[in-house]
């Protein structure tokens, strides 16, 4: 092996000959491993993964919490990871190479084998990660989608090379696992489960192979270490491989399955068959050109072009590919199913994806959003219901809400047509409509009777359905328009009509007096004591922040708060600040790391006031996301935050889920080029970043009067052209669209 230092430099010089053709260059999967300036995490993590990759290689901390830059010791490599989640999952088979015999259990405490290193001798770069440890010894990752390779550079020393397979730790809690040990082979599994403290379950399988003989191999549990033992079973279990000191450089390659170990193997064989390290990690990066070079955008600053390309990288992570190479996967019924000419995809963080997301990899990939679609159909077929957010094959009920509707219906609105919309539909309106719908041990819609026989969700502190009553009823009247959109394609009006009605039970929750949405108790009366930086009936924010998630309807929330001025001014209020956690609540202002308030830097378009939206998503962007480790202002949740940055830095943004169509504000690129499907749509600003608002719009060279844009004429034509001013332009537009019902 090259010293990990001259590999370094020679990928730089690779790099600035292919100048601009290598979008990867333009990623730093650093961002969002450290805490911002407003006190909260990006939870990303910088490991080895191809786009949407099952296997996720990266370094664990020793305490099992979530990766940070500025941490200084590991306790292994672990072969998945979520990006952005607000609880810890996965972490399993964390490998790590050390100096030295394996003595005392890895498994006891305090840890007896770490993995020291300085936060600046990493490297990450889209499918590839390397350290170098403080023992010397040179680790680089590179993935393929369901495995990846690895090649532990040693130093010159006398002392035995080991690697430690210790299968007992992981970020949740490890059940069971087990361990087999075959010469150069190592296979396993790990059971596992308690995403964010929920019953929620998962089995991993692996099959590890190494290019060298071992010396030595055995076992180990929390008791003791037991030299020349194959097998070990136990929820502290792991195994280890001993090498000779004269071995200088060592390749290990491992695949992953949750179908079994043979299909790791297999997975393994069929995606990696070579020792080939340079390949694989040659082939993840061309990967990653091939998703990334679906949007081309050209000026403004290096660190904004970073910025965008590693919110784009993100973006793209999850959800993860869940089906082996030879279409198995295990379902939410704990069958084998196949994937027939598809893909399953699996882990939705489904109350943040929903609003943007899913969105952004409909236009850019829809092949790919189709199967996520699917995926979700199978899903409710096998486990009872939609999912609300899955883990693996397995329900965890983690946040609130329907967001599989708004998932569906989104793909759908988007272009993404290659799944079975009449199971879709059928899948919808079971749990739409039957309060018993659950998805394995959890109910789809907690507190559905009080909202069909209610219109609201009232506030029953006692159970999780009504703990937070307010924003489940806001959620699923977004799910039930959602339903409303995706009936209206299919035909089905009588279907349409009938939820977009329930669709109005926003209203039901909106206090004329004080204006505000606010939680009702089962008597009908609102919560006492109100202020709208209270958190009583609310989820991760608060009245003030949860108001204005009405997207299908602003027109009518607009009036409801007194009209456009007066919903101007108090949009004025609420963006006059960030919102933050203070420990006891939050502060009644735009919140970005919370994904309800996504959507409200675009509620100005409604009101009339075009250039306040293109003020506040400007300094959103400038004040709160940098190209550090810092740079994001919260929770990626999969993707969600990143691909607001990714809308946002466009000039486009879907502000209604469900509905094909886009709002405005100001482009930050000069030039961009979307690759859809074959189409190429060119966005042009051609005095950005430099101005920051929109003077006109012009379509294929037709102006533009309104701030949205219907997606079907967007997307067939090839040039939006944006000209830009110092000073805003004070006029309304035309009204963007909102959705009442014809019966209330």
């Amino acid at each position: 092996m090259k010293p990990l230092v001259l590999s370094i430099l020679l990928l730089c010089a690779m790099v600035s000959a292919q100048s601009g053709g290598d979008l990867a260059a333009r990623v730093n999967p650093f961002i969002g491993t450290s805490t911002s300036w407003i006190q909260d995490n990006g939870n990303t993590l910088p490991g080895a993964v191809r786009p949407f990759g099952m296997l996720y290689w990266s370094p664990d901390r020793t305490d099992g919490s979530f990766y940070r830059y500025e941490g200084t010791a590991t306790r292994g490599f672990s072969l998945t990871h979520l990006s952005g989640p607000g609880c810890g999952v996965y972490g399993d088979v964390p490998i790590l190479p050390i100096l030295g015999m394996v003595r005392v259990p890895p498994p006891q405490r305090p840890q007896p084998y770490q993995g020291i290193y300085k936060p600046e001798d990493q490297v990450a770069q889209p499918g590839y990660y390397a350290v170098k440890l403080a023992t010397g010894i040179e680790i680089q990752l590179a993935s393929a989608v369901r495995s990846g390779i690895a090649e532990f550079g040693f130093p010159d020393s006398h002392e035995a090379r080991s690697v430690i397979i210790d299968l007992g730790r992981n970020m949740t809690r490890v059940n069971q696992a087990e361990v087999e040990i075959r010469g150069r082979t190592v296979t396993g599994s790990v059971e596992s489960d308690e995403f964010c403290g929920f019953e929620n379950h998962y089995r991993i399988f692996f099959s590890l192979e190494v290019d060298q003989e071992p010396e030595s191999t055995g076992t180990f549990d929390e008791l003791s270490v037991k030299p020349g033992v194959k097998t070990e079973r136990g929820p502290r279990a792991g195994g280890y491989l001993t090498f000779p000191s004269a071995i200088r450089t060592l390749h290990l390659k491992v695949g992953i399955s949750y179908v079994s170990a043979a299909n790791a193997s297999l997975n393994l064989q069929q995606e990696i068959p070579e020792w080939d390290f340079p390949k694989v990690r040659q082939d993840a990066r061309a990967a990653w050109n091939d998703v990334l070079g679906r949007v081309l955008a050209e000026g403004g600053s290096e660190a904004q072009r970073r910025i965008f390309y590693t919110a784009l990288y993100h973006s793209f992570l999850h959800p993860s590919i869940f089906s082996d190479v030879n279409g198995d996967y295990v379902g939410f019924d704990n069958k084998v199913h196949q994937a027939k000419e598809r893909i399953q995809y699996a882990n939705y963080s489904g109350w943040d994806i929903y609003r943007s997301q899913v969105q952004l990899i409909t236009i850019l990939l829809p092949k790919i959003a189709s199967d996520i679609a699917q995926s979700l159909v199978n899903d409710a077929e096998q486990g009872g219901g939609l999912p609300l957010w899955p883990v693996a094959n397995d329900e965890s009920s983690v946040m609130v809400g329907d967001p599989s509707d708004a998932i569906l219906a989104s793909i759908y609105a988007f272009g993404g047509r290659g799944f079975d919309t009449r199971a879709a539909l059928a899948a919808m309106l079971k749990g739409a409509d039957e309060p018993k719908t659950h998805v394995r041990l959890y109910p789809e819609r907690p507190g559905l009777e009080d909202y069909l026989s209610k219109g609201y969700i009232a506030q029953r502190p006692e159970t999780p359905s009504g703990a937070g009553a307010a924003s489940v009823t806001l959620e699923d009247t977004s799910a039930d328009f959602a339903i409303s959109e995706f009936s209206k394609a299919q035909g089905e009006t009588a279907t349409a009509q009938r939820f977009l009605a329930r669709s109005a039970y926003w209203r039901n929750l909106f206090d004329p007096q004080t204006k505000y949405i606010r939680a009702r108790d089962q008597q009908g009366k609102f919560l006492p004591d109100f202020s709208p930086s209270k958190t009583d009936g609310f989820v991760e924010g608060n009245s003030a922040q949860y108001t204005w998630m009405v997207p299908y309807d602003l027109k009518g929330l607009i009036e409801a708060v007194g009209g456009p001025e007066a919903a101007r001014s108090r949009l004025d209020d609420y963006f006059s600040e960030y919102g933050k956690w203070t420990g006891s609540g939050y502060t009644p202002h735009f919140f970005i790391s919370n994904e309800p308030s996504f959507g409200n830097p675009w509620i100005y378009n409604w009101t009339g006031h075009p250039w306040r939206t293109q003020e506040v998503v400007r300094k959103s962007l400038q004040d709160l996301f940098t190209d550090a480790p810092g740079g994001l202002p919260g929770n990626d949740d999969l993707g969600a935050t990143s691909s607001w940055v990714v809308f946002a830095f466009l000039g486009i943004y879907p502000e209604i889920p469900g509905v094909a169509g886009v709002t405005l504000n100001t482009p930050v690129f000069p030039s961009v080029i979307l690759k859809m499907d074959g189409h190429d749509l060119h966005i042009l600003a051609a005095d950005a970043p430099a101005k920051r608002y929109i003077q006109s719009v012009k379509l294929d060279h037709k102006p533009v009067r309104a701030t949205w844009l219907d997606w079907e004429r967007l997307k067939s034509s090839s040039e939006l052209n944006f000209t830009l001013s110092d000073q805003p332009v004070r006029e309304a537009g035309e009204q963007p669209p909102s959705f009442e019902p014809t019966v209330r």
